[in-house]
């Protein structure tokens, strides 16, 4: 969520970190013994900007109409196709 760090982590996110499992029930914060609000500054953005990337159908039928379907597994070629 740092303003420098340009990588996109969202599949990362979603499908090794975890971050589905979060049911923001804010308990991670009630616990915390520095009382980081780590749901609301981190987990909650990062849930919707998964959301948004992988099941909102407004910006799934952006990338359909201007040609950027699903990503290539990774070792695949697009010349595969």
């Amino acid at each position: 969520m740092h303003p420098k760090d340009i990588l996109d982590r969202r599949d990362l996110l979603r499908d090794q970190g975890g971050l589905s499992y979060c049911n923001i029930t804010k308990c991670c914060t009630e616990v915390c013994p520095e009382n980081i609000h780590i749901t609301d500054n981190a987990i909650i953005p990062l849930k919707e900007r998964v959301a948004d990337a992988h099941w909102d159908p407004v910006q799934w039928l952006g990338r359909k109409l201007r040609g950027r379907g699903a990503k290539p597994v990774a070792g695949e070629s697009a010349a595969a196709e």
